[in-house]
């Protein structure tokens, strides 16, 4: 019986094994034929957003010495950012004969843009401005004005990256575009991702000292406006706020007319053809007219206008963080409306920001709210809180106290700066904080 059964099996091995083979070669077949294609690595998640110190007062500089004050007589600190999450800032020094300087903050490291001491063409960099405010954009170059001395010029505006300083103008040269114009000061620059840069400047045309709006582009420098100019909507351009350029070239800045349909607004150039956008004396969506506007605005790449505003018919107006743009007005937040995670907002920073497309940071006073003060995000209509000014910090204690007219600072990756108070009696000194993702 065994041997039978013995039999049965060995006279089906080679059945199995050559139904066996034939299974590995139709493998062998597919494999060879339709081979299967590499697997992709799957993207890595995006970090978190996360609060990181920047800077801090008492913190070893680059070049010798110590950091002691981010600010120029309480005015408002802005510390630029970009989309890699580079911070260019400015800053006092302590124990260097560089008494002050611009700094640019990556990844582990602070670097020298340009101090005081530094040659340049035109002189030798003596003080930043009265309102020193770096401009940034992704590349890492560095836009500012400042005061010199040893030269022939007494200020200038100047371009800065890896290491070299171009000067774009300079006080007692020729102002193009004004005939007999020379330039005598300049304000704030701002600057976009193709280093193109635009800038009011105060020049002396005869007896008379007039502002007018710069931009340098295609290694070119060219006016757009001037005061006096004629408006076609009717009177003349007179006082300009400080400009903001977007990187498609537009242009958008305030702008008071003399003798005009309005008496000022928001008003677009460069490479859209010069509109009014919003006047005031215009109904804000919530019906009440708008009486003036912050002296600083912020423009995205699809044209859309982050702007504060005063709103009201009483004697009491209401502050406002607004927006203009292809769909008209938009009312982002005003003050005694419902802030999100708790409080009402009491007012806001000088002006807003904007960073990504479509996305408005701004700084807001809170009453009856978690904390005193905190940045805030609006986008598509929807408002979060990011930052909240006494909440634990990542190593330990509570974030400080925002500093006076605060105000923050956004990048197209959704980073926003902002800066805090120093307490001597407690040994702190004052800080620059970034939150966002970590910087390239």
């Amino acid at each position: 019986m065994r041997s039978l059964l013995l039999r049965g099996v060995l006279g089906r091995l080679p059945v199995a094994i050559a139904a066996t083979a034939l299974l590995w070669g139709v493998a062998l077949w597919a494999l060879l034929t339709h081979p299967v294609p590499p697997q992709k690595p799957q993207p890595k998640a995006p970090d978190p957003p996360s609060l990181r110190q920047v800077v801090a007062a008492g913190q070893a500089t680059p070049i010798g010495g110590v950091f002691d004050r981010f600010d120029v007589s309480g005015q408002p600190v802005v510390a630029a950012v970009n989309a890699k999450g580079q911070v260019a800032f400015y800053a006092s020094l302590l124990r260097n004969k560089a008494t002050e300087g611009i700094f640019l903050a990556g990844k582990g490291k602070v670097a020298k843009v340009a101090a005081v001491g530094d040659s340049v063409s035109g002189g030798v960099l003596s003080q930043f401005a009265r309102h020193p405010i770096p401009a940034l954009n992704d590349s890492g170059t560095v836009a500012f004005n400042a005061a010199l001395t040893s030269g022939q010029s007494a200020e200038g505006v100047f371009l800065a990256r890896d290491g070299e300083i171009k000067t774009i103008a300079l006080a007692g040269t020729d102002a193009p575009g004004i005939v007999g114009g020379t330039f005598m000061g300049f304000d704030t620059p701002a600057l976009n991702n193709r280093d193109e840069l635009v800038f009011v400047a105060q020049v002396r045309h005869g007896r008379e000292l007039v502002q007018a709006l710069y931009i340098y582009s295609a290694g070119k420098l060219r006016k757009l406006l001037a005061e006096r100019d004629v408006y076609l909507g009717g009177g003349y351009f007179d006082q300009f706020g400080l400009p903001a350029i977007n990187n498609r070239g537009v242009v958008a800045l305030p702008v008071t007319l003399d003798r005009g349909p309005v008496m000022g607004g928001i008003f677009v150039t460069g490479t859209r053809d010069l509109k009014l956008l919003v006047g005031a004396g215009q109904r804000a969506p919530n019906h009440e007219p708008i009486l003036r506007f912050s002296e600083r605005i912020a423009i995205d790449d699809d044209d859309e206008i982050a702007f504060g505003a005063h709103l009201g018919i009483g004697t009491r107006p209401t502050e406002a963080v607004m927006r203009v743009g292809t769909n008209g007005l938009t009312l982002i937040a005003s003050e005694g409306q419902d802030a999100p995670d708790g409080g009402r907002f009491a007012g806001f920073g000088p002006w807003p920001a904007t960073g990504a497309v479509g996305k408005i940071a701004f700084v807001g006073a809170l009453e009856s709210g978690p904390g005193p003060v905190g940045i805030f995000e609006w986008s598509s209509g929807v408002l979060r809180r990011l930052v909240l000014s006494g909440q634990p910090l990542p190593g330990g204690g509570q974030l400080p106290p925002f500093v006076l007219h605060p105000v923050t600072a956004a990048s197209a990756n959704g980073t926003v700066t902002f800066a805090t108070l120093g307490n001597p009696d407690q040994g702190i000194g004052a800080r620059l904080y970034a939150f966002g993702p970590p910087p390239e």
